[in-house]
């Protein structure tokens, strides 16, 4: 994954450089991300099962387990932004990768965290 530095207001995006090498040791690839009170990326490794959370200078902080192996994407939501939601895949896109059982095309809730997300600003047309 890399990271930019982010003109704001002119949208430039600048300075590309390694923010982390994704582990794919386990056939798992980076695939959706969101951005944590705290600064940290939480990423979903879709082929992995896997969530991780990345410091803001990259190293690993954190990794959850999760029941399937082929999660897509993470959001915080909720009244406080204290749910973790994450989304995974209801068909295998590559025949290679086993179904996920009756779990698959699931949306998965993840409370207890001690972790709030960020307000994202409402699409404006």
């Amino acid at each position: 994954m890399w990271a930019y530095d982010y003109d704001i207001a002119t949208g430039a995006a600048s300075n590309r450089r390694t923010f982390v090498r994704v582990d794919t040791s386990r056939g798992g690839a980076a695939d959706g991300s969101t951005v944590d009170a705290e600064g940290f990326l939480w990423n979903a490794l879709v082929y992995d099962g896997r969530l991780v959370r990345y410091a803001p200078h990259g190293s690993v902080d954190r990794i959850i387990d999760m029941p399937i192996k082929k999660i897509t994407s993470v959001m915080f939501g909720g009244p406080k932004l204290d749910i973790l939601y994450v989304t995974s895949m209801a068909k295998p896109p590559l025949p290679r990768f086993p179904g996920d059982g009756v779990l698959r095309g699931s949306l998965f809730a993840i409370t207890g965290l001690g972790i709030k997300g960020v307000a994202e600003p409402r699409f404006a047309g």
